[in-house]
């Protein structure tokens, strides 16, 4: 590939095309024209020699190639991210924004309710917004910005994701000594 072809705004369409699979909603998404999108799909062919989306029944569907560019893509943008907003100081004390995490209703109880004590004192501006963990559709919301992080156990095949071990737990099981059930050995 012609790298000199290519300029970022065309990685950011392909990000949006792949994140919503529909031509008018990444151009409402990236605040462009539909045509304008089009024309940079169109590009994009040029560039990856590939279709990368094609019509489906409901939207566009990603090609294999698009698949396989997908992963690499979201963490160049996200490291060209990070690098153009290092400078700018965050202070959560100071912060107004909404944090929206997908979990479930033990992970809500036992570590965003506490979290959420300390965080009301630290940074009066930064507020939670919960929504319930959908493993089904968690990547699809993170990749359209419906959530920004998901407090999940670990899952082996989202290796693409970045993920950060938080604990460790163990769960026991209780039950009365003579319970036929709990006879020794059980596993």
């Amino acid at each position: 590939m012609d790298t000199g072809r290519l300029d970022l705004n065309l990685l950011l369409t392909l990000e949006a095309l792949l994140a919503e699979r529909n031509v008018t909603k990444a151009a409402a998404r990236l605040h462009l024209s539909q045509p304008a999108v089009s024309a940079q799909l169109s590009r994009l062919r040029d560039v990856f020699d590939d279709p990368l989306l094609v019509p489906a029944h409901r939207g566009m569907t990603p090609t294999a190639k698009a698949l396989d560019l997908l992963g690499p893509l979201r963490e160049a943008l996200d490291q060209l991210r990070i690098t153009l907003h290092s400078h700018k100081d965050f202070s959560p004390a100071r912060g107004k924004l909404t944090v929206t995490v997908a979990c479930t209703d033990y992970v809500q109880a036992a570590v965003l309710m506490p979290f959420a004590v300390t965080l009301r004192q630290r940074a009066p501006g930064v507020r939670l917004a919960i929504r319930h963990w959908d493993p089904a559709s968690m990547e699809q919301q993170l990749s359209r910005g419906e959530i920004d992080l998901a407090l999940t156990t670990p899952d082996p095949s989202h290796v693409h994701l970045r993920t950060c071990h938080l604990f460790t737990e163990t769960y026991v099981l209780i039950g009365r000594r003579d319970h036929p059930s709990l006879r020794p050995g059980l596993t």
